[in-house]
């Protein structure tokens, strides 16, 4: 399964895909940490969590908080 990651920085945009929600989130951390904004992760099924929705894909995934 794929996952894009999406972002928006003064450079413009990048979008960048990880194969497991564990990676998608961590590459999403990274770039909130980088100064990104706008930092999507749109999941293979279509739906797109932003950065305050990332725990409810975890979630979604059965991922515990922290993982």
């Amino acid at each position: 399964m794929i996952f894009y990651v999406t972002a928006h920085d003064t450079a413009g945009s990048v979008t960048l895909h990880r194969e497991t929600v564990p990676g998608a989130i961590k590459k999403a951390d990274e770039l909130i940490s980088d100064g990104c904004w706008n930092v999507e992760i749109v999941a293979p099924d279509g739906a797109t969590y932003n950065s305050a929705e990332f725990d409810q894909l975890r979630e979604r995934a059965g991922i515990a908080p922290g993982d």
